[in-house]
């Protein structure tokens, strides 16, 4: 159905109008009306030839999509044809079996992948083939296969971008890893509470479990034996059906359990504990705030004129980086506390506690069961 020319459409003539005198005005209405129907005949086909036209349009359209489709497969095809020709012209072996040096071009196999050599090695067997190498790429493209996760527990496998559609959802990551294994999630479940099990290594260098919970989010996970940790990794291409690709930017951007509970960038954003030596509490920004009620249980103590007495040390609940972030503060509770100050002389994890006698006189500090209550604010990165 080709492209058909628009037809032309006839001229109606002079319009009748009221200024015309009688004669001509009867005269220009009967030519005006006898042009009426053919002039409608014209307007039929302009209108006719604009659906043909459009309909053929169409046609191509729908068939210059289908060849885009087909040209794009065909890529793919070219792309793994000439990865795959690649591979067969520099086939060195299994990594595994070689020694001594290796120059590109090169390609070996290992854990079940094919992997090119980037920068020549004057020794092998020191560069493991691994995502992320400086050494190594791999051959075939940086895909998963997508895999369910229902409800109870799955165990990963290399290569899995595994779909957590139940709100009891457990991903167990495998014993026994080994290095540069990924593993890749996403919840889809509706709930918050899916997880990836870290059976006995630690993930991000935390030794919790890793929640799910927020929706659709996607992480992916890859082992590194010298860590014997599962670290993020980006840049990677997985793809499920209702999903975006996994975000590439190396930061967190979703809730997780971890230790101290929200995290922002590896770090908590608030942390808290206790413990013997007092209480503390951690902020993302890197500030440390620590506090202790020391309770020296009506002891007294002999303080000279204008001088300080050693109360004892204080090791504060949490270590801060260096004793020259730190600022502190010491109020006691003693008879006679108008003629005394607290002082504190501060190191990276604990500090020196003194009575400073500020009259011209030697005084006894009586320490009520209140004891003396101390604060130290620093960074503890």
């Amino acid at each position: 159905m080709p492209i058909v020319p628009v037809p032309p459409i006839r001229d109606l003539g002079t319009v009748p109008n009221n200024n015309m005198d009688e004669a001509t005005f009867n005269v220009t209405a009967e030519n005006f009306t006898t042009q009426m129907a053919p002039w409608g005949g014209d307007v039929k086909a302009v209108a006719d030839s604009a659906k043909t036209n459009a309909e053929y349009s169409n046609e191509r359209a729908v068939n210059a999509n289908t060849s885009a489709e087909t040209a794009a497969a065909r890529l793919v095809d070219v792309q793994t044809a000439a990865n795959g020709a690649f591979a067969a012209a520099n086939y060195k072996g299994e990594w595994s079996t070689l020694t001594g040096a290796l120059n590109v071009p090169a390609t070996v196999t290992h854990l079940g992948r094919l992997w090119y050599l980037k920068l020549n090695l004057a020794n092998v067997t020191t560069q493991a083939p691994a995502l992320g190498s400086t050494y190594w790429g791999e051959v075939s493209r940086n895909d998963f296969t997508v895999l369910p996760c229902p409800a109870g527990t799955t165990i990963a496998a290399d290569r899995g971008m595994y779909r957590m559609s139940s709100g009891s959802s457990v991903l167990q990551l495998p014993a026994s890893p080994f290095h540069g294994m990924v593993v890749a999630a996403v919840n889809v479940s509706g709930t918050l509470t899916p997880y990836i099990q870290r059976n006995g290594k630690t993930i991000c260098g935390d030794a919790e479990d890793y929640v799910m919970n927020v929706l659709n989010w996607q992480i992916a996970l890859q082992f590194d034996s010298a860590s014997n940790d599962w670290v993020r990794i980006s840049g990677v291409t997985a793809y499920t059906a209702a999903q975006p690709a996994i975000a590439s930017a190396n930061t967190w951007t979703a809730s997780q359990n971890f230790t101290g509970g929200l995290n922002m960038n590896g770090n908590p954003v608030i942390a808290s504990g206790s413990n013997g030596n007092g209480n503390f509490t951690r902020f993302a920004d890197g500030t440390l705030i620590c506090w202790h009620r020391w309770n020296v249980g009506g002891s007294s103590i002999n303080v000279g004129a204008l001088t300080n007495a050693l109360v004892g040390y204080w090791t504060y609940p949490a270590a801060f980086t260096s004793a020259n972030t730190i600022s502190a503060y010491g109020n006691s509770s003693f008879d006679g506390g108008e003629n005394f100050a607290c002082r504190l002389f501060c190191g990276a994890t604990e500090a020196s506690v003194q009575i400073q006698n500020i009259t011209n006189a030697s005084r006894t500090a009586a320490f009520a069961s209140t004891g003396i209550y101390l604060m130290a604010i620093g960074r503890w990165f």
